[in-house]
C-alpha cells in the first residue's frame, strides 16, 4: 500500500522544472508522521505521472521509531493523550499542537493536531516550526559548556574578561527596586553566574529595560549587550536567582571566544552534529510552510498575533540566545536525547559525561532557593543546573514528576522534559499566549507518566 503523501510544488521557469517538497502522514508506516522527506526536481511533462513509492521515502523523524509496548508504554494510554489534545483543539482552546515522546532513544509517540494557520486552515504537521523562546537557553548553555571543555573559558571567569563593558557594574541599593540610589556591585559577574541566572541582570522584557530602551530587534547582539551592561543590576552577583537576559549575554561570549557569529557556531558545533535541520534563528523562505502562527487566547476566542511572525521570517540582526530560536518537536527530541545519552547521539559527541552532569544537576546554593519566575509563586520543587531546570523534590511539583528530571519551557507554549529515571524524553509545542493557559503541559506530563506501564 502506498503512503499518503502531500506535496508542495514550486516552478523553475528557466529550466522548466518543478520542485516537489513532499511529506508523508501514513500512520501505517514504521516511521509514521515523518515529514519533509524529499526534494526532487523533474521535467514539467512528468508532473501528471509522478508516482512516489514507499521505497523513495526517506523519513526525517527525530529518532528511530519503537513499538510502544516493547518500550513499556500502553498504546491505550497513548491514545488517551491524543484524545485529550484533540479535545483542546476541537473546543477552540488551542489552535494546534505537536507532541512527541521517546523512551530509550526510540519514539513511541509523535502526533500533530489542529492548525498551523487557523484562518487559512493549514493543518499542523509534525515538523512544524515553532518559536521556542526560552527553550533556546539550554542550546546556548551547551555552547558555553563546549567552550569550557575546550579550555577557552572557565565558570569563574569574569564576564568583563570578554566584554569589558561589564567591568564596573553598579547595583540598586534596594533589592527588587529598579530606581533610586545605586552602589558598586560586591563583585564581578562570572560566566557561572550567567548560566545560573544569579548575575543580577534583569529579564529582557522587564520594566527596567523597557524604560531604558535596552532591547531593540534592530540592534546587533554586540549593541544589545553593551546596553545591558549600562543598566544597574537588581542584586549583587551570586545572591539572588533572577530569570534574566543572561543567556543572551552568553551568546555574545560564544561569539567573542569562538570567533564565529553565534548562528554559525551553533550550526557547526551543535545543530549539524545532532542532526537538527529545522532549528535556527529564523524560518528560511523555502520553509515558511512549516511556520506555526502565534495566537492569543481571550474571552472573544483566539486572536492572531501577526507581529510575532514578522521577525522570525527574516534573518535577524539580533541573535538572541535567551529566546530567539525556532525549532521542531523532532529536532528538540534529538537535543534532549543527546543529554540522556551522556552527551552523544548517533556517534557524535557534543559534550562530556561530566559536562552533562553539570548542566542537568542543581548547581544553586540553598541560599538562593527556591527559584521563582513570579515572587508570589516560588517553585519549591526545582533547582537549576548550568543549562536546565532540575527537579529536586518531586513531591512538591503538584503533578507527575521524578527527582532528577530536567528540561525547560518557552513563553509561547513550548515545553520539554527529560527523565533519567524512566529513560523518557518528551516535547510539547503550541504557539499560544498566555502559554500556561489550561495548564496543558502538566496534564500532558501526567498522561505521559501514566502511560508507562513497565519499568526498565
Amino acid at each position: 500500500m502506498l503512503p499518503l503523501l502531500f506535496c508542495s510544488v514550486a516552478t523553475d521557469q528557466v529550466n522548466r522544472l518543478f520542485t516537489a517538497r513532499c511529506w508523508c502522514t501514513n500512520k501505517a508506516l514504521s516511521d509514521y508522521q515523518a515529514t519533509i522527506v524529499m526534494k526532487v526536481s523533474f521535467p514539467r511533462a512528468w508532473l501528471g505521472i509522478l508516482v512516489l513509492s514507499t521505497g523513495m521515502v526517506s523519513a526525517a523523524v527525530a529518532l528511530p521509531r519503537g513499538e510502544p509496548e516493547a518500550l513499556g508504554f500502553s498504546p491505550a494510554r497513548l491514545a488517551l493523550v491524543t484524545e485529550t489534545l484533540r479535545h483542546y483543539v476541537d473546543a477552540g482552546h488551542i489552535p494546534g499542537v505537536v507532541a512527541g515522546i521517546a523512551r530509550h532513544g526510540r519514539i513511541v509517540y509523535l502526533e500533530s493536531l489542529g492548525w498551523q494557520d487557523v484562518e487559512q486552515q493549514v493543518p499542523m504537521r509534525s515538523d512544524a516550526m515553532f518559536q521556542i523562546r526560552s527553550m533556546s537557553k539550554p542550546v546556548i548553555s551547551l555552547a558555553i559548556m563546549q567552550l569550557l571543555e575546550r579550555g577557552q573559558l572557565r565558570l569563574d571567569d569574569p564576564v568583563s574578561q570578554f566584554i569589558p563593558a561589564f567591568a564596573d557594574m553598579n547595583v540598586f541599593e534596594q533589592v527588587g527596586v529598579s530606581d533610586g540610589a545605586v552602589r558598586p556591585a560586591s563583585r564581578q559577574i562570572t560566566i557561572g553566574d550567567l548560566l545560573l541566572h544569579v548575575s543580577g541582570l534583569s529579564h529582557r522584557n522587564s520594566a527596567l529595560y523597557r524604560e531604558r530602551d535596552v532591547r531593540s530587534r534592530a540592534d546587533t547582539l554586540s549593541q544589545l549587550v553593551d546596553k545591558v551592561a549600562g543598566v544597574p543590576l537588581v542584586a549583587d552577583p551570586g545572591t539572588v536567582w533572577n530569570y534574566s537576559i543572561s543567556t543572551t549575554v552568553l551568546g555574545r561570549v560564544v561569539e567573542i571566544v569562538s570567533g564565529q557569529a553565534l548562528d554559525d557556531y551553533l550550526q557547526a558545533s551543535i545543530l549539524d552534529p545532532l542532526d537538527m535541520p529545522d532549528t535556527g534563528f529564523h524560518v528560511p523562505a523555502d520553509q515558511l510552510d512549516q511556520l506555526v502562527h502565534v495566537y492569543r487566547l481571550s474571552p472573544a476566542g483566539m486572536q492572531r498575533e501577526p507581529d510575532m511572525d514578522i521577525p522570525i521570517t527574516r534573518e535577524p540582526p539580533l541573535l538572541e540566545g535567551a529566546a530567539g530560536l525556532v525549532s521542531t518537536v523532532p529536532d528538540y527530541l534529538r537535543f534532549l536525547q543527546a543529554f540522556m545519552n551522556q552527551g552523544e547521539l548517533d556517534g557524535n559527541r557534543v559534550l562530556s559525561e561530566a559536562g552533562v552532569a553539570l548542566m542537568t544537576r542543581n548547581q544553586l546554593p540553598d541560599a538562593v532557593l527556591p527559584i521563582a519566575l513570579n515572587p508570589q509563586q516560588p517553585m519549591h520543587d526545582l533547582g537549576w543546573g548550568y543549562g536546565f531546570s532540575v527537579v529536586m523534590d518531586a513531591s512538591r511539583s503538584g503533578f507527575a514528576r521524578n527527582n532528577g528530571e530536567f528540561g525547560w519551557n518557552g513563553s509561547l507554549g513550548t515545553f520539554s522534559w527529560a527523565d533519567p529515571e524512566t529513560g523518557t524524553v518528551a516535547v510539547l509545542m503550541m504557539q499560544i499566549q498566555p502559554s500556561g493557559a489550561y495548564n496543558l503541559s502538566a496534564l500532558f506530563k501526567t498522561l505521559l507518566s501514566a502511560g508507562i506501564v513497565t519499568a526498565f
